[in-house]
This record gives structure tokens, sequence and C-alpha cells, in this order.
């Protein structure tokens, strides 16, 4: 099997809804206006409420209350609209794909996280349009949803095999030919995301050897190696905190956690970001101040 079977054979089950699809679209139109974004948008109300709740947050912290989406297209700007509703739209196409062995909720915490800090690890390294890394932190494993829930055998074999010590990628590739990186580059590309939001998810776990987006690619790595060894470090330390994602309350904690990040990371990921080690505890406070707000509002499907 390849990769683009496993996705071109579910395209029913795991289409963009049209709203969205249509979003995407006008987004590459230079022609389009703001209005017609609106009038997008308020055809799904679910999508509706979800993003007032989001430009109201302290996430954006607009100055007063933005209460029509006319307005709240405006504020976000087209390029954001964009990533907003494809964020929406993924978790909603996999809102129906959770079985007994697939903890969703773990997985859209550690996807958020990672997209929060991929975001600020942008900005950090003056990448043009940072907010376009959110949407690749956010989908980097959405490969690995689609075999837990589409390949239940197989997953199974794949998680003994990592229990046994093997690292996720060589055991997916040992039991199906492939790993979740490729198969999330096929569903981007079945949903026309931008192509080098779909190297970068392709290559995640070696962004050394992406010969395109190399940038995009490392900076989704930094995020998703931080992310999992702030979860590790949180879990160790429980009793310290609210939660394993929600943010340290202990800046003694936070301080603890700098060195043992640093260690894990490979050091040349920090040279290809053309970023210092030194951003760790600074990524890790940004995305505690806004994890529990845009988990809740993403992750209310």
């Amino acid at each position: 099997m390849h990769p683009r079977d496993l996705v071109h054979d579910n395209v029913q089950l795991l289409s963009m809804p049209e709203v969205c699809l249509r979003i995407q679209q006008l987004a590459d139109n230079p022609y389009a206006d703001m209005a017609e974004f609106g009038q997008l948008v308020i055809q799904d109300p679910a999508l509706t409420t979800r993003l007032l709740k989001l430009v109201n947050s302290a996430y954006y912290g607009f100055p007063g209350r933005v209460d029509t989406i006319s307005r709240a297209v405006n504020l976000v700007g087209i390029a954001e609209l964009r990533n907003l509703t494809l964020a929406m739209a993924a978790m909603e196409v996999f809102g129906g794909l959770e079985n007994e062995h697939f903890d969703m909720l773990g997985f859209w915490r550690h996807s958020v996280y990672c997209a929060l800090v991929a975001r600020f690890l942008a900005k950090q390294a003056r990448v043009l349009h940072a907010e376009r890394l959110f949407i690749a932190g956010l989908l980097h494993d959405v490969g690995r949803l689609l075999i837990f829930s589409l390949l239940p055998d197989e997953s199974a074999r794949i998680q003994q095999r990592m229990n046994e010590g093997e690292e996720v990628c060589a055991a997916e590739r040992g039991e199906l030919g492939f790993d979740h990186a490729q198969v999330g580059y096929e569903l981007l590309s079945l949903w026309q995301i931008p192509k080098e939001l779909r190297i970068a998810v392709a290559f995640h776990h070696l962004p050394d050897v992406a010969e395109e987006a190399r940038l995009e690619a490392t900076l989704v790595a930094l995020a998703n190696q931080i992310a999992h060894q702030v979860e590790t470090l949180a879990k160790e330390n429980a009793t310290a905190l609210r939660d394993p994602f929600g943010g340290f309350t202990n800046p003694r904690i936070l301080d603890d956690t700098e060195l043992p990040i640093i260690e894990a990371i490979p050091a040349v990921y920090w040279t290809q970001a053309g970023l210092s080690a030194g951003v760790v505890n600074a990524a890790v406070a940004a995305t505690a101040a806004d994890f529990d707000e845009v988990l809740n509002i993403l992750y209310s499907v």
C-alpha cells in the first residue's frame, strides 16, 4: 500500500467541509474581498461561533469585543482566517474517528501545543507570515491519527514495536512500508494545503534532509520536540502543575525544564532555524499563556 492509497481510498470520510474548502480556494484569489469571506463563514454556524470565540480570546488580545463576523474577518486578515478555518475543519473531520485505543484529547493537546510553539519560533526566526506555522504544527501528526483510525490491527503492532523501544517512524515503516509523516503529506495534498506546509509535515522527523521548505520543516521539528519534552517533564512534576501542557505555574519548574529540553534536540536544528537554544524558555512561557484557551475553543467539535 502507498500512503496515497490510504487517503484516497477514504476520500469521502476525509473530505474537508465545503465551507472551509471554499475559503481555502477564495484565499488564493487575489481579487477576492473581505465581504466574500464573511459571507462564507456565516454559512457554518459552528465555525462562526468558534471564530468569534477565538478572536475575542486573549490569544489575539483585540481591544473591545468583536461581535460580527465581518469585523472578525477584517481584524484577523485573510491569511489568518484561512489558517483558523482549516484548524477548525481538521478537528471536525477527525471528530468521528476516535477508537478505544487512541487518546483523541491527548493527541489534540499535543498538536495544539506544538502549533503554538511553531508559531512562536517562526516569529523569532522572522519567517514571513509566521502564522502559517500554526497549521503545520497543528497537523504534523495527522498521519498517525489516520493510521490508528483506519488500520487498527497494524496500529496495535506498531504500538507494540514502540513499546519495545523502536522509534515511531521506523515502527510504522516496518509494518506498513511508509510512516505517518508521508500519510500527513498526502492528506494535506488532498486538502490543497500550500506546498511548503505539506513539506514541513512530511519532514518534521528529518528536517535536515528536506530539499525544499527546510526552514519550515525545522521549525515544526523543533516545536514537536519541545512539546514532547514539556509533556514528559510536566508528568514527572505533576504535583507542581495544573496540567501537563497547561502552563508552568511554578517559575522554578520552568527554569528546570530548559536543560533537558535543549539536550534532547539535535544542535543542527537550531543552526538550520537560525535560532539559539535559549529561546526554549520564552517559547514555553508564551505557549502556556495561550494553550488552555486555544485548545478549549478548537477542541469543541
